[in-house]
């Protein structure tokens, strides 16, 4: 095949402003064609498949020698790209194959969040990156080990901790290396998070890449973190429910957290494992501050739940009240951006890499866990059908939750 055609889904892009029926052309691992009906982009009102419709089996065909899949009644959006995963097995205690929970699951682009630090990154590039499907970039830790054990936190000496080596590092790896992470949860540095903080700001500022920061369980409260971020650097594990997180008195969103989104500095979900609480994602998005990006800490630790995969993930944030549009342009457009790629990926646009998932909005009931102890029933569920990867298709069925298949009809316009 020349290449292939993705027709008659609904085309869901919000970064490029596209809702509506329409087909994508792809050839030669690039979008070449993107025809929406009447030429029309965006807004509540825009036509389309129906954001629960069912019809569509993304079953190909052919017309000459492209490969036609219809996508009637699915969602045809940009590739999903999950800014924090955990993609080394064998080495990291955290780690899980790429292609079979990244890619496997709908997802093209997944960020590896601080496995690997300086002398663990070539293995990271060799042994995984380089024989995955799934486009992996990473933040680099800056604890030279990476996230190996949980025996020990990676910066409880701090002596681990290495600006020069990780500075060198990602100079070596402009391709893969996207910025700096640290934790600063008292497991992993202790009950003083500032000497590795600023070791960590000292690598990005170097680089003019962004820090990541994990925040939950740090002995100061949040509020004692954010002045040091800037634009386009990342707190992850926003909802987190334990001490210390977004909502301050009364359960209202920090005042310095809005402080610091003004000032361009990205929330991101982060579930994992135990970070995401329903409580505090609700009361946030209540009060006006939905996430910049929403991904999963999918690793081995979560992946048979509470996170089960990116699209489950999504799926929670829909059902507290985010709108599909916001929803799939915080695993898209945005995430790009933050990573810096937003000329290559997360946008369904002629001349980007040939990055497309195919998802069903299913209607149904599924008990799905929060990370604190929490459990909501979810009404509509994000299900990848198909993924294409640089223009190869790849078929996906069913979703990764026990039970996902049960659904119980075909759901209303989410528009």
């Amino acid at each position: 095949m020349s290449g292939l055609d993705i027709t008659g889904g609904r085309v869901l892009d919000p970064g490029q402003g596209i809702d509506a029926t329409g087909t994508i052309s792809v050839a030669d691992g690039l979008i070449v064609g993107v025809d929406v009906a009447g030429g029309r982009a965006g807004g509540d009102g825009g036509s389309g498949g129906g954001d629960g419709a069912a019809s569509g089996d993304g079953a190909p065909g052919s017309a000459g020698d492209r490969q036609v899949i219809d996508a009637a009644g699915l969602l045809v959006t940009p590739g999903l790209v999950d800014v924090h995963t955990h993609l080394y097995p064998g080495v990291s205690h955290y780690g899980i194959e790429p292609d079979a929970h990244c890619l496997g699951r709908g997802v093209t682009t997944a960020v590896d969040a601080g496995s690997s630090g300086a002398q663990t990154f070539p293995g990271l590039r060799r042994y995984v990156i380089q024989r995955s499907r799934t486009q992996i970039l990473a933040f680099l830790n800056i604890a030279v080990q990476g996230m190996i054990s949980r025996l020990v936190g990676e910066l409880e000496d701090i002596r681990w901790a290495s600006p020069g080596q990780a500075i060198s590092c990602a100079r070596e790896n402009p391709d893969l290396i996207v910025g700096i992470k640290v934790r600063l949860g008292y497991q992993m540095v202790g009950n003083d998070p500032a000497p590795a903080l600023r070791l960590a700001r000292e690598a990005a500022d170097a680089l003019g890449l962004p820090l990541m920061v994990h925040v939950i369980d740090m002995r100061p409260a949040l509020d004692w973190l954010l002045p040091y971020l800037g634009p386009g650097d990342v707190v992850t594990h926003c909802f987190h429910g334990n001490e210390g997180g977004i909502l301050g008195a009364g359960g209202r969103v920090l005042p310095a957290a809005v402080a610091a989104r003004e000032r361009g500095v990205l929330f991101d979900v982060g579930h994992g494992e135990g970070s995401f609480a329903y409580h505090v994602a609700r009361s946030a998005l209540a009060q006006g501050f939905p996430p910049d990006t929403i991904s999963s800490d999918l690793h081995a630790h979560n992946v048979t739940g509470p996170v089960f995969d990116q699209a489950v993930t999504l799926s929670k944030l829909l059902h507290l009240g985010m709108r599909l549009e916001d929803v799939i342009r915080a695993a898209t457009s945005t995430p790009a951006a933050a990573v810096r790629r937003q000329a290559r990926i997360g946008a369904l646009a002629p001349g980007r890499d040939a990055d497309v998932s195919v998802l069903e909005l299913r209607e149904g009931a599924w008990p799905l866990p929060d990370a604190a102890g929490a459990t909501e029933t979810v009404e509509r569920l994000l299900v990848p059908r198909m993924v294409i990867r640089a223009g190869h298709a790849r078929e996906r069925a069913e979703p990764a939750i026990p039970g996902g298949a049960r659904a119980r009809g075909s759901g209303g316009d989410d528009r």
